[in-house]
């Protein structure tokens, strides 16, 4: 069962939160789209202290449209009001923007609230990331671009679990050279039901261990680096939707 996020206004500092901030509008009206489809609560703040709990009824290139409270001299407050602020979860992580202004409307024939699109909203992942063990029958695969003299070439790499913010990877001793403190670029990751995920991984760590057999299997710790917006929404859509199957499968 997916857990309620609080829907609490996060104080945010620009310079901080920059990693947590998309500004682009495609990305923004499908993180929005997402939180309608999703049915996710929203907390509409209208003052410092005062917000209703709404639903999004519909989003596009434009702006969205908040169902409005069944109190019209909430809605009267939420119009006059040159601050709002919106909270939400999207793949259960915080969502937040700010706006100036909302207007009466109507959507689909029905009484609304209209919200133009924001410039930017920010998505805020603060606690630890959530790590998945990757299934062993059949596990994903990360397949790391290496650059020789002569060719270029590509390696497959088993992905032993995975997050928003990295993954753990195994292999034989002498598969792969992948170094701690290093960064490999382009890597890709085929990601069922979700899609492909292409991005930067830097080694932060290396373990060798022994089998019983008598091999020799490396286990390297490695961190995804500047991540877009689209990237961390598919691997957390990714992670999200396996935790959400994992318990059919015990």
């Amino acid at each position: 069962m997916e857990r309620d996020i609080p829907l609490r206004i996060e104080i945010l500092s620009a310079k901080k939160d920059d990693k947590y901030c998309i500004t682009s509008a495609k990305e923004i009206e499908f993180v929005l789209h997402n939180i309608a489809k999703s049915g996710s609560r929203i907390a509409l703040y209208y003052s410092d202290e005062d917000f209703v709990l709404t639903t999004l009824l519909g989003v596009d290139a434009s702006g969205l449209w908040l169902e409005p409270s069944q109190n019209q001299l909430e809605n009267k407050r939420i119009v006059d009001s040159q601050k709002l602020i919106f909270v939400s979860s999207h793949f259960q992580v915080k969502v937040q923007f700010v706006s100036d202004h909302a207007r009466a409307s109507t959507y689909r024939g029905q009484p609304a609230l209209f919200l133009v699109l924001p410039d930017s909203i920010h998505r805020l992942q603060r606690r630890e990331y959530y790590r998945l063990t990757t299934p062993v029958t059949d596990p994903l695969l990360c397949i790391i671009p290496e650059i020789v003299p002569v060719e270029h070439r590509t390696r497959e790499v088993t992905i032993m679990d995975i997050s928003g913010g990295g993954v753990g990877l195994t292999c034989a001793g002498q598969d792969t050279d992948l170094i701690p403190g290093h960064s490999y670029e382009n890597c890709k990751i085929d990601l069922p039901e979700v899609g492909e995920f292409v991005g930067t991984i830097e080694v932060k760590n290396m373990v060798v261990l022994s089998t019983p057999s008598g091999e020799t299997v490396r286990r390297a710790g490695c961190e995804f680096k500047d991540l877009d917006g689209a990237s961390t929404i598919l691997l957390q859509r990714y992670v999200t939707t396996m935790q959400r199957t994992k318990p059919k499968d015990l």
